[in-house]
């Protein structure tokens, strides 16, 4: 599975740069304009990154909804664009911060070091669809189940009778 990525902007500059970086990276690009498309966007598919132009009306607004994201959710790496004050761009809550306007140096810089932390991601909200019967020991007798997924956070099982 491909990773993928959402770019909230206006500016074609911006997206035009980006893009191409993020492309060269393996990384699919979604396009949206608008936080409210973009955030309806975002609850519907996963997303690993997400790229938010602070200079945009109503970033603000979906950069509080992304922190507020439940710790349970596959959060996105989330990296902020803007012109002005860097460290007005750090309070915006991304993990990576691009001043604009942003060059092609600057943006193989920063993706590539957002590209890790994306895997790295990944790795942890990853599952993996298994089918297999399993026996479970505690204290008191052993349960039968079939492990159903696993990943680094826990495991999925289904009894074969309900305890």
């Amino acid at each position: 599975m491909p990773l993928s990525s959402l770019i909230l902007s206006r500016d074609s500059q911006e997206v035009s740069v980006v893009e191409c970086i993020l492309s060269s990276l393996r990384i699919d690009v979604e396009v949206e304009t608008d936080p409210a498309a973009a955030w309806t966007r975002l609850k519907k598919s996963k997303v690993d990154a997400v790229i938010v132009d602070c200079d945009l009306a109503g970033a603000d607004g979906f950069l509080r909804n992304l922190q507020g994201l439940a710790e349970q959710d596959a959060k996105p790496v989330v990296i902020v664009s803007g012109s002005g004050d860097r460290s007005r761009l750090e309070a915006a809550g991304g993990e990576f911060v691009a001043q604009k306007p942003i060059s092609v140096e600057q943006a193989v810089h920063t993706f590539s070091a957002a590209r890790n932390l994306i895997l790295k991601a990944r790795l942890l909200y990853y599952r993996q669809t298994l089918d297999t019967p399993v026996s479970i020991t505690g204290t008191k007798e052993e349960i039968h189940a079939n492990l159903l997924n696993l990943s680094q956070r826990g495991i999925r099982v289904r009894l074969d009778h309900p305890q």
